[in-house]
C-alpha cells in the first residue's frame, strides 16, 4: 500500500488563509467608509451650491435682508469646513487604505509562499514514492529471476543425475 502524502504545516496554511481573509474584511471596510466619504462631500458641495444658488436668486430678486444674507454666509462658511473636514478624513483613509492593501498583499504572498512550499514538498513526496516503488519492482524481479534460476538449476541437477543413475 502506498504511503499518503501529509503536509505538516497545514495549520500554518489555514491560518496564513484566515489572516488574508481578515486583512481583505478590512479593506473592504475602509474602501465602503470611503465610498461613504465621498459620497458625504459630493452632498455638502451640492449643498453648499444650491445655497450659493438660493443667496444669488434672492438677492437678483431683491427680497433678502441683511441678517439673512449674514446667515446665508455662515451657513455657507459651515459647510466649506464640514467640506474640508471630510476630505481631510479622505485623505486620512486613503492613506490606511494603502496600508491595508499591503497588508493584504503581504498576507496573500505569505499564503502563497506556504502554498508553494506544500506543492513542492508533495512533488518530492511523489518522486520518492515512484522511486521506492521502481526499487520494490526491481527488488520483485530481481528475487523472481533468483528463484526461477534456483528452479532451472535444480532441474538440471535432477536431469544431470537421473541420467547418472542410468
Amino acid at each position: 500500500m502506498a504511503a499518503r502524502f501529509k503536509f505538516r504545516l497545514d495549520f500554518l496554511i489555514k491560518m496564513r488563509q484566515r489572516k488574508e481573509e481578515e486583512a481583505m474584511a478590512r479593506l473592504a471596510k475602509r474602501l465602503a467608509s470611503i465610498r461613504d466619504i465621498e459620497n458625504e462631500i459630493v452632498s455638502l458641495n451640492e449643498r453648499k451650491d444650491r445655497l450659493a444658488g438660493e443667496l444669488d436668486e434672492k438677492m437678483k430678486s431683491g427680497g433678502i435682508t441683511v441678517p439673512l444674507i449674514i446667515l446665508y454666509k455662515e451657513y455657507d462658511g459651515k459647510l466649506a469646513k464640514d467640506i474640508a473636514r471630510a476630505n481631510e478624513f479622505l485623505r486620512l483613509s486613503r492613506r490606511e487604505e494603502a496600508k491595508e492593501r499591503a497588508a493584504l498583499t503581504k498576507a496573500s504572498i505569505d499564503r502563497k509562499i506556504m502554498e508553494k512550499l506544500k506543492e513542492n514538498k508533495k512533488a518530492e513526496f511523489a518522486e520518492e514514492q515512484a522511486y521506492l516503488e521502481q526499487n520494490n519492482l526491481e527488488e520483485m524481479a530481481s528475487l523472481a529471476k533468483a528463484r526461477r534460476d534456483r528452479e532451472a538449476a535444480r532441474e538440471r541437477a535432477e536431469e544431470y543425475q537421473a541420467g547418472v543413475d542410468l
